[in-house]
């Protein structure tokens, strides 16, 4: 062996990573094992009905669009008020997420319409609530007799 390659490779050897470099790899590592752990399907329930949707389907349209097809899968004819005019159900969202940040991905919480994509790339599951605008009229007109 050379005196050349024996300098190279005790130069080599002699290179250490800083902690902080080591680190930052180990969490990548980490958050890439993790999102490559997460289905590429979302359980969606309504009452009971429980359906499979695409992950990648559901990151790519919007937030209302999610609303509107969510209401066409699952709503009835009760969750509907017709009076002069038809109006749609109020639909809350709420999102199970995939346990890797701690105590928080615990429970159920409502997804918000902003980050929307963000937020359907890291859920395991969601649930849909209807609310008829004639519970909440009737509701409201009653409260305040």
């Amino acid at each position: 062996m050379s005196r050349m390659e024996s300098t190279h490779q005790s130069s080599q050897a002699q290179t250490a990573l800083p902690s902080d470099v080591v680190s930052a790899l180990h969490t990548l590592h980490e958050f890439v094992a993790t999102a490559m752990a997460i289905p590429p399907q979302i359980i969606v329930t309504c009452r009971d009905d429980k359906r499979a949707f695409g992950r990648a389907a559901l990151q790519a349209m919007s937030y209302r669009k999610a609303v509107d097809m969510f209401i066409t899968r699952f709503a009835t004819k009760e969750d509907w008020w017709i009076s002069e005019f038809r109006y749609k159900p109020e639909v809350t969202i709420y999102g199970r997420f995939y346990r890797q940040h701690g105590d928080d991905d615990d429970g159920m919480v409502i997804l918000d319409e902003r980050g929307w994509s963000e937020l359907v790339g890291n859920v395991v599951r969601l649930t849909i609530v209807f609310t008829s605008l004639k519970f909440t009229v009737t509701a409201q007109s009653s409260s305040k007799a």
